[in-house]
């Protein structure tokens, strides 16, 4: 993944290229994939003028006619044809700067290689036809800026060798035709280079983009479940999911209401911060849901998330952990910081409901119990109801608390949570 640090890379003015070379590799590959199309259409346009410009060598040229064609489709055509077919390989998807540097190399060199055959009848007349190469290498042919350049130089270099060395034409014809070739060496040149840096300010646009989104992404699912994310990003409004079964679990700092009046708020937040980010952690160990928090109150669900479900035990050992957590913030702070905690199994409601500052929650008397089984909860105890315990019993250890008074619901049987039962 691109970061922050490398999409603000800075560019080498001559060549474009990034400085980070994670980045510059990621453009590379990515304008590859975009301009393959774009690359064999146009090999095609190439081939198709190629094979359709043969109509000058019987109409307008008398002299090396054959040779022209020869060079046209003994030579040209085919290699382009081949390259056409390549552009499937993975091979060339690899190495397509190179590949199509060479294709377009032969393709101007068969240009310049039928002006040439035709130098006794007005061979001039494919002087123009030279031209061509150069502005495909620039304009439409997939390459990057620099290797644009690199193969334009080249073809110029080919054609000095081949006129101005081996060929009969007039002095005067191979001075006008360098002025051609030095102007549309500079028309390319301002071209290609537009064109490459709207395509890498375009890629950065779009990683940025991208950066946003993941940012944007993480901090819903740090309020929503993914499911719950993914169906009001589909259709935002009020959602809401029966579920058969759930455990919650309240977890509550002993007496803080006392502290928090005899300390700072910036202390109070430090401290609180400090171990729900712990307690945030285990979540994630246990494929748990935390809800919310309030105040110094800590509510978690298990069996929310569509493609990780998570039983009882899992809240049972989340408890213990919750404890040990504590146990270690107390070793190194001056703080001695105590914990109840509530578990209750049933069924409830869970969703978002209104359209602005939504908060995922749980509703139903699942809630409320469990809510009520950390308030009744001994300090640094976990507190179970009846339907917990029925199903943690064969794994787990337990004191029995007898029938308490619960608001709302009367009497209901609880249970102490003490410990794992071990193998044997």
């Amino acid at each position: 993944m691109i970061t922050d640090r490398q999409i603000n890379a800075t560019r080498h003015p001559i060549t474009l290229s990034f400085d980070d070379e994670a980045l510059e590799e990621e453009f590379r590959s990515e304008h590859n994939s975009k301009t393959l199309a774009q690359v064999r259409v146009a090999i095609i346009i190439a081939a198709l003028l190629y094979a359709a410009f043969s109509i000058l060598d019987f109409i307008v040229f008398s002299d090396g006619r054959w040779k022209a064609l020869t060079y046209r489709f003994g030579f040209v055509i085919p290699v382009l044809v081949l390259g056409f077919a390549a552009t499937y390989r993975d091979y060339f998807k690899r190495n397509m700067q190179s590949l199509v540097m060479v294709i377009i190399y032969i393709a101007g060199l068969g240009i310049a290689l039928i002006a040439y055959s035709y130098q006794d009848s007005r061979g001039e007349l494919h002087f123009t036809g030279t031209l061509l190469p150069i502005f495909w290498a620039f304009i439409y042919s997939g390459l990057r800026f620099i290797n644009a350049v690199k193969i334009s130089l080249s073809l110029i270099v080919t054609y000095e060798v081949i006129f101005v060395g081996f060929s009969g034409f007039p002095i005067e014809l191979l001075v006008s035709f360098n002025f051609f070739l030095l102007a549309s060496m500079i028309i390319g040149v301002l071209g290609g280079y537009t064109i490459e840096s709207y395509f890498r300010r375009d890629f950065i646009n779009q990683q940025l983009i991208s950066i946003e989104k993941q940012k944007n992404e993480h901090l819903l699912l740090n309020i929503l479940p993914q499911n719950i994310a993914d169906e009001l990003k589909a259709q935002p409004g009020t959602i809401a999911k029966d579920y058969e079964q759930i455990t919650v679990l309240f977890a509550d700092l002993v007496e803080f209401s006392a502290w928090s009046l005899k300390n700072s708020a910036h202390d109070i937040v430090r401290l609180l911060n400090e171990i729900f980010s712990m307690f945030d952690g285990l979540t994630d160990k246990y494929n748990l849901e935390k809800i919310k928090t309030i105040g110094d109150a800590y509510m978690v669900t298990n069996n929310l998330r569509e493609t990780e479900s998570s039983n009882v035990e899992s809240v049972a050992r989340f408890a213990f952990d919750m404890h040990r957590a504590v146990e270690s913030f107390n070793l190194r702070s001056s703080h001695k910081v105590q914990l109840r905690i509530g578990i209750h199994t049933g069924p409830a409601v869970a969703g978002v409901i209104g359209v602005k500052k939504f908060v995922y929650d749980v509703w139903g008397s699942t809630v409320n119990v469990a809510s009520r089984m950390e308030a009744t909860c001994p300090r640094n105890e976990i507190q179970v109801s009846e339907a917990s315990y029925e199903l943690l019993k064969n794994r787990f250890i337990f004191e029995d608390r007898g029938e308490i008074v619960i608001k709302g619901h009367g009497n209901l049987h609880a249970y102490l949570l003490k410990g794992e039962k071990v193998d044997e």
